[in-house]
């Protein structure tokens, strides 16, 4: 509302200047005049109105203004009683602090009295100590006292801060060589009394680094110097001349040489046997002295641990800080080495493992060269061993025995040489799988394929004998690499690699193309022996009993002279007699078959006919004892064709009595088969009924292998024959066909 108000007053006092402006300044004189009146009039109205409140409002300001005052007054008051304390308590704090300052000074001053004292006692007792170990002890009560800066200014103790000073250095450096000593002489109870005056000393940690340094240093100024090709005696003098108490002094004698010198070297043969002899003798000795020493370091610090001593350090870690300063060493080295001694280091890498797997060995494996440590070398040996591998092949089309002796000679001494070690003997396997690949391809090149390179039915012609020779050739290099395994069998037994079974894998492309020579042999000679065996079904005399039973028949005359000469003409000839046995068994089985499927299906038959099938079963054993000596080894095969000779003359009565199922040794099919030579003509044979050929049928049972189509296939000619029997109202059947579905029967619900 008051806001309001004001909005108002505003519009009308605008209103009234916008009134005034238009009249004169007499009249705007009056009518302000007048307006002030009114104004005052107002004023003392509204001072009438409000007089009572107006009055209240005087007292209460007097009263407020007295009570102000007295307010003011009291506040001077505790300002000055402030200031009297305030200056009270200054004068007895500053007492206090004059007086503790005194005090502090005094306890300073006694406080360097007694160090002073304490100082001069424990040096007067240095002084009458002769053990070294004791005077150590003193040494560590004395060190603070020596750090001291405040005793540095006392005068009348500086000549036994000299003392303590010069007599620390003393023992530090007698304690040193007593050190470097005990590691040599291997006398650990020198070597622990050194290792405690260090600690004593508070220099344990900077002692053992010093240490660590020297042997490095002298490790690597020997590599130096075997890089420079320094001669091993010189070598050996060096190393027993060289001591840590003379460092200094070795560094300015061999400061003149510096790394990389030139070798004074007649040849380059000679460079590399000092070289190496120099290298393997700073691997396997000198190295191994400095990794005894720090593992009898080790074991004197656990010793001094026991006694109560502690280091920063834990004795676990000197020897793998020793170890892994010697392989950082050893790898800046190889890779800043010269050009012809990195050469030679990756060309005689084997050497260099052989030494380096030598000092694990002498180490009982306790300290362990990394893997990753020869890897750069690697690649220049690889490199190496398959340049010599491929010059065995190179430039050779037809590759002979004399060509795989000296690829195996070569490859026998790589691989001897890198087996060293798992990893380059993988990596020289891998070589040498390639290489044996490559003689293998250029072999296989040369192999003939085609009709000449089959035939058997004459002496073998000029593509099957470069054939034989390749695949001898073939199988010498085989033999040749399975003896040469043999021969590196402890080697190999000694390495966690496959190397060996790689490259033993590796020879299967060479029994494969073996394979291939001799598999088109063998069709050719299969081809011919079915051809020949097909031929009893035009065996002249079968059906009659003016037969004669002794002797084979005409087909197996021709069988025997075939086998004999085919297999000795053409098979014979392969000098992997393994793998032309295993053949000589699988075309044995394969006879054995295609002579029983043949037999079975041959009708019609008289009793005559069928005691010469029983001599020709005889026969067949014979014919296949150049393919199998030992018939035995065939198996079910072999005992089939057995029983064959005597199923053939049995009547059907006998024939039915055969068991049916899988202990079975004759398959229900054949019995079934020779059933039907037992019926009449009526009861045609399954070909017969489906209007194939012998030969189609053959084929057929080749190609199925599963019994039930087998018994398929003759359920359909008896089928047949009941059919017609119908349809002809034949009143009696043929008196084997009962029997034969009985038999049927039975080998249906066998395979069921």
């Amino acid at each position: 509302m008051t806001l309001t108000k004001q909005q108002d007053k505003a519009t009308s006092d605008d209103d009234y200047t916008s009134e005034m402006s238009h009249l004169t300044i007499g009249v705007q004189i009056q009518e302000l005049s007048k307006r002030l009146q009114n104004t005052t009039e107002e004023l003392h109205q509204q001072v009438r109105d409000k007089h009572g409140a107006l009055l209240q409002q005087a007292t209460h300001a007097g009263r407020f203004d007295a009570a102000l005052n007295t307010l003011t007054e009291d506040v001077q008051r505790v300002r000055a009683t402030g200031h009297r304390l305030k200056s009270q308590v200054d004068t007895q704090y500053q007492l206090v602090e004059n007086q503790t300052q005194v005090l502090g000074r005094l306890h300073e001053v006694s406080h360097l009295l007694r160090s002073a004292g304490t100082l001069l006692t424990l040096t007067a007792k240095l002084k009458n100590t002769k053990d070294v170990l004791r005077q150590a002890e003193l040494h560590f009560e004395l060190g603070q006292l020596i750090e001291d800066k405040e005793l540095k200014d006392i005068e009348f103790i500086q000549e036994e801060r000299a003392y303590v000073i010069s007599s620390g250095q003393k023992i530090r450096n007698l304690t040193q060589m007593q050190l470097v000593t005990g590691l040599q002489e291997r006398n650990q109870t020198q070597v622990v009394n050194a290792l405690k005056i260090f600690m004593n000393f508070n220099t344990l940690e900077k002692s053992l680094d010093n240490l660590l340094t020297t042997f490095i240093s002298d490790m690597e100024q020997s590599l130096k110097e075997c890089f420079a090709g320094t001669d091993i005696s010189v070598l050996n003098k060096a190393d027993a001349m060289r001591s840590p108490t003379h460092v200094a002094s070795n560094a300015a004698k061999t400061s003149s040489r510096g790394p990389g010198k030139a070798p004074q070297l007649t040849t380059t043969q000679n460079f590399r046997a000092k070289f190496w002899k120099s290298l393997h003798w700073l691997l396997y000795d000198e190295l191994y002295e400095s990794c005894t020493q720090i593992k009898l370091l080790k074991t004197a610090l656990e010793q001094i641990n026991q006694f109560g001593y502690t280091s920063e350090s834990s004795e676990q870690s000197i020897p793998q800080r020793f170890w892994q300063r010697v392989q950082q060493l050893l790898r800046k080295s190889f890779d800043e080495c010269s050009q012809h001694v990195n050469q030679t280091l990756q060309e005689g890498l084997s050497k260099l493992l052989t030494s380096a797997r030598g000092l694990e060995q002498r180490l009982n494996n306790e300290f362990q060269f990394d893997n990753e440590l020869f890897a750069p070398l690697e690649v220049g040996y690889v490199s190496k061993c398959a340049a010599n591998m491929k010059a065995c092949l190179a430039g050779v089309e037809l590759p002979g025995n004399e060509t795989v002796d000296n690829f195996i000679r070569v490859a026998s001494t790589e691989l001897s040489a890198a087996l060293i070690d798992s990893r380059l003997s993988t990596a020289i396997a891998s070589v040498f799988i390639v290489c044996g690949k490559e003689l293998c391809t250029k072999l296989e090149a040369q192999i003939k394929l085609g009709a000449d390179s089959k035939q058997v039915v004459d002496m073998p012609n000029l593509q099957q004998q470069q054939n034989t020779q390749l695949a001898n050739v073939l199988y010498y290099y085989k033999d040749s690499v399975r003896r040469m395994l043999r021969d590196l069998q402890l080697q190999f037994e000694k390495t966690t690699g496959g190397a060996s079974g790689s490259i033993a894998r590796s020879l299967e492309q060479a029994d494969l193309l073996i394979g291939t020579i001799l598999q088109q042999i063998m069709e050719s000679i299969v081809t011919t022996i079915s051809i020949i065996i097909l031929s009893m079904h035009r065996e002249p005399g079968l059906n009659t009993d003016r037969l004669s039973t002794t002797g084979p028949s005409m087909y197996m005359k021709e069988l025997l002279e075939f086998v004999s000469r085919s297999w000795s003409h053409h098979i014979e000839l392969f000098d992997d007699k393994e793998l032309t046995s295993k053949c000589g068994q699988e075309l044995a089985k394969r006879c054995i078959e295609l002579f029983i499927h043949n037999l079975c299906i041959l009708r019609p038959l008289s009793g005559a006919g069928r005691q010469r099938l029983k001599q020709d079963c005889q026969h067949m054993e014979q014919a296949l004892k150049p393919l199998c000596p030992n018939l035995a080894e065939l198996g079910k095969p072999s005992r089939l064709l057995r029983a064959m000779s005597l199923l053939i003359v049995q009547s059907a009565q006998e024939l039915v009595k055969q068991t049916v199922g899988s202990d079975s040794l004759v398959p229900s099919y054949i019995v079934l088969l020779l059933l039907f030579g037992h019926a009449g003509a009526e009861l045609q044979s399954p070909h017969t009924t489906a209007n194939w050929s012998n030969e189609r049928l053959i084929e057929w049972l080749d190609g199925h292998t599963a019994e039930r189509e087998k018994l398929e296939l003759i359920s359909g000619a008896l089928q047949r024959y009941r059919d017609n029997a119908r349809r002809k109202n034949i009143q009696q059947y043929d008196e084997i066909y009962p029997m034969m579905v009985d038999y049927f029967e039975q080998a249906l619900k066998a395979i069921a």
